[in-house]
């Protein structure tokens, strides 16, 4: 009787101290399960990346071309989607995907189309990401940009 005691009390001590869990059914139907430490996080994370993101386009150093806020074009100090997209030279991996997600501007997205081959078009041109060595620089500039910011504080 005390064993169960014990081990009864231990449970509900141990599910009134666990965090509360926030769950999201994917479009797959899988389960995310997410705790509001996460939620907290995400939310600091999510709201210092807009401050950059407008630091860097008020800069010039950054466009885009979606709705949203481009994590990673912020992450590296910036690109310019609008002119790669443009010149045809190909665009960052969260602009390529957002293009796909049908999340372009209107005044990008008059612009889209698919070739036969199903692939997604801007002026005609397919819409391709970075190459290997320029997203390779991107990377290498975000490193640099995180021991630099260290000193920024």
């Amino acid at each position: 009787m005390g064993a169960a005691l014990l081990l009864a009390t231990g449970y509900m001590a141990g599910a009134v101290s666990q965090p509360a869990v926030l769950s999201a059914v994917s479009q797959e139907g899988g389960s995310n399960d997410v705790g509001q430490d996460v939620l907290k996080a995400y939310h600091a994370v999510s709201k210092s990346v807009k401050e950059l993101n407008s630091l860097l386009s008020a800069g010039g150093q950054s466009t885009t071309v979606t709705s949203g806020v481009n994590f990673f074009g912020s992450s590296v100090g910036g690109v310019n989607a609008e002119q790669d997209l443009e010149e045809g030279r190909g665009v960052d991996p969260e602009t390529f995907a957002a293009l796909y997600a049908d999340l372009a501007t209107p005044r990008i997205a008059e612009h889209l189309d698919y070739d036969e081959l199903g692939r997604l078009r801007y002026k005609k041109n397919v819409v391709r990401i970075y190459s290997r060595e320029r997203l390779k620089t991107l990377f290498s500039k975000r490193d640099q940009l995180d021991v630099r910011s260290e000193t920024a504080n």
